[in-house]
């Protein structure tokens, strides 16, 4: 755990020399191998992490074992199959394909923000934060897909509608949910977000929450094959309401810069983006009630972390701007010179600059209007010598692109009127003023200062708490990848085989594992144990192919290949498994097992785990498990995991 957190701290406080003092693009540069490359580092030596850590290590073997023509017929996304077969014909070491998965995910992801973000610490902290970094030690496939969608920002951003569509086919060969991003995209560029079109959504929203159920219903009449997904624990259960904090604030950020300078700036990115945060929003709402609708979240929160990021860079050039003007003033009062303002730009935006540099475009003058002089109105002028004043930009340019713009005769189409910025709110026009008799609490509200750091303080610490609190509060932790265990491998395994390690040692680390995978190995080490295990409920919904094959390895052929509304029983005694059942029907078994009178009992509502007449078992959903030492008399651990649950959860 304490590895996630140091890295947390590397990503901010690595961002004040490298990015917030004197930014230049090889500093950028730096910051991001680094950060990126430790992120890599746990992605390859993690051991056991994310609940489907051994499920794609099952998913290699099964690409590995079928011809290149038959692993299209697996049920896997072609490009993901493609590639881990490509991975096979050269090696299948854990680690390599574990390298091979984070540099397809975390490369994309680095290039992305490198290139696009105007400001590389908030989105990098962002990207981990908002749990997109563990969401790629488990989810991979849907990491690939939200890395390529990643690409696509500056498509997104300028409404390159091709691009778009071409990047959500190429993520879509990784992880088919992507395809969802096709029609949240096309809202997003028909619907502008105004205040009516924001109280209908919210309409919608409450309508579709409170009949979710009602609706579901009227799913399965018309597509009755999916009738038994409803009973499902993916379904039938939702997130706690605190995992809704995070998008709630970040929608109502969006919204309030949208409606602000923000988005009279730039209103085409503001126009797409807060829709996104609005649709991201109602995802997360929806996944209260239903967690599985979480998954679809992914593709337009991901592109929060460039959001937020612009819409703090906006507030903080106005900062600039006034405080640059203070200082002119006194300058200006002392007789002396300050430096220009500058502002700080993408790599994108530098590329770009240099690619004109190297390649100006020379445009010839109308023949008639050859000989006609430069005119330029006042109020132009006044605007002009402004720009010059704060930004420090050459005047002869200026003046160029002033004659330029009003030579031109193109008549702008409606499209481009729609998104037509306001100049009035471009930083570079920004003035703060404060109207007379203007409530005081109001003015500091307004003030360039209070916005850009009320807007940094809400953004980044509901973003960091909430990384803190997946960490720390919850034991579920995010995607499975909490609580932290090695990233050395050789150091799991020899827990895993017991060497070195002392009884005392050994029950230690049985009574305190987390992970259904390593408790199972664990427990069928000792000799000395007795294990007895009733199921209660839904014991599938939570098991991958990996945790599958993992049961099946070790002798619990009946719990591998159990299906949804059957009951589970099983003892295991000197290692061995002595008995095992599944039926639809309660199991009940008795019998006198190493001296002891054993009586389970495992039904729907009833797991029951007798050593004698006392009952210690947890009588909770999933699988319920009592280790018995025999050798000492005594039960050591009572634990039970939630088998119907993804997270797979141990409680005791």
């Amino acid at each position: 755990m304490e590895i996630y957190l140091i890295l947390t701290a590397v990503v901010v406080l690595l961002g004040i020399p490298l990015i917030e003092i004197k930014p230049s693009v090889t500093k950028k540069a730096i910051y991001i191998i680094i950060v990126f490359a430790f992120m890599l580092y746990i992605t390859i030596f993690r051991y056991g992490l994310g609940n489907d850590y051994y499920s794609y290590i099952h998913i290699m073997r099964r690409v590995d074992a079928a011809s290149f023509l038959k692993i299209f017929d697996l049920g896997y996304e072609p490009g993901f199959a493609l590639i881990t077969k490509l991975i096979t014909l050269f090696t299948t070491n854990t680690d390599i394909l574990y390298m091979v998965y984070g540099l397809l995910i975390l490369v994309p992801t680095a290039y992305a923000i490198f290139r696009y973000s105007e400001n590389l610490w908030m989105s990098t902290s962002m990207f981990i934060c908002l749990t997109f970094f563990y969401c790629s030690l488990n989810f991979i496939r849907q990491a690939i897909a939200f890395a390529i969608i990643l690409l696509a920002y500056k498509y997104f951003k300028e409404g390159n509608h091709f691009k778009v569509m071409l990047y959500i086919f190429i993520a879509c060969l990784f992880h088919s949910t992507a395809i969802i991003l096709i029609p949240i995209y096309l809202l997003a560029i028909v619907i502008k977000p105004t205040a009516l079109s924001v109280m209908v959504y919210g309409v919608i929203f409450a309508v579709v929450y409170f009949l979710s159920w009602q609706i579901l219903d009227l799913a399965v009449l018309i597509l009755p094959q999916y009738k038994n997904y409803l009973e499902l624990n993916f379904i039938q259960n939702g997130f706690s309401p605190v995992y809704l904090i995070v998008p709630t604030i970040i929608m109502l950020l969006a919204l309030a810069a949208h409606f602000t300078g923000y988005g009279k700036a730039y209103p085409r990115a503001s126009s797409v983006f807060t829709n996104f945060a609005i649709y991201n929003f109602f995802i997360w709402l929806i996944s209260t009630k239903h967690f599985v609708i979480e998954r679809f979240s992914m593709y337009v929160y991901i592109m929060m972390i460039f959001f937020l990021p612009s819409i703090a860079t906006y507030y903080r050039k106005k900062l600039q701007i006034y405080l640059h003007n203070i200082n002119l003033k006194k300058a200006m009062a002392e007789g002396k010179k300050i430096k220009r303002l500058r502002f700080d730009i993408t790599v994108d935006e530098y590329i770009e600059k240099r690619r004109k540099k190297m390649n100006p475009e020379v445009e010839e003058a109308p023949e008639e209007a050859e000989n006609e002089p430069e005119q330029i109105d006042e109020k132009e002028q006044q605007r002009l010598d402004i720009i010059k004043e704060i930004i420090g930009d050459d005047a002869n340019e200026l003046k160029s692109a002033v004659n330029e713009k009003s030579s031109d005769s193109h008549i702008p189409t409606e499209k481009e009127l729609k998104y037509k910025p306001d100049e009035n709110y471009l930083p570079e026009n920004y003035k703060y003023k404060r109207k007379k008799n203007e409530n005081r609490f109001i003015s500091i509200i307004k003030h360039p200062a209070a916005v850009y750091g009320i807007f940094m303080a809400v953004a980044m610490v509901s973003c960091l708490w909430y990384n803190y609190f997946g960490l720390t509060v919850t034991s579920k932790g995010f995607h499975g990848a909490v609580p932290y265990r090695s990233t050395i491998p050789a150091y799991m395994e020899m827990t895993h085989n017991g060497d070195n390690l002392t009884k005392e040692e050994k029950r230690t680390w049985l009574r305190k594992e987390q992970n259904i995978m390593s408790y199972f190995y664990k427990m069928m080490e000792s000799d000395e144990y007795t294990i007895l295990i009733a199921s209660k409920g839904d014991t599938t919904s939570g098991l991958n192919d990996g945790i599958r094959a993992a049961f099946a390895h070790l002798g619990f052929n009946d719990l591998a290949n159990i299906n949804y509304n059957e009951n589970f029983a099983a003892i295991v005694s000197g290692g061995e498994i002595i008995y095992q059942s599944v039926s639809t029907s309660p199991l009940y078994f008795k019998d006198n097992v190493k001296g002891y009178d054993i009586t389970l009992s495992a039904e729907r509502n009833l797991s029951s785990i007798k050593i004698g007449s006392k009952d210690f078992s947890t009588n909770e959903k999933g699988l319920n498990i009592v280790v018995l030492d025999t050798k000492e008399n005594k039960v050591i651990d009572k634990v039970r995991f939630k088998t119907y649950y993804v997270m797979l959860t141990a409680t005791r």
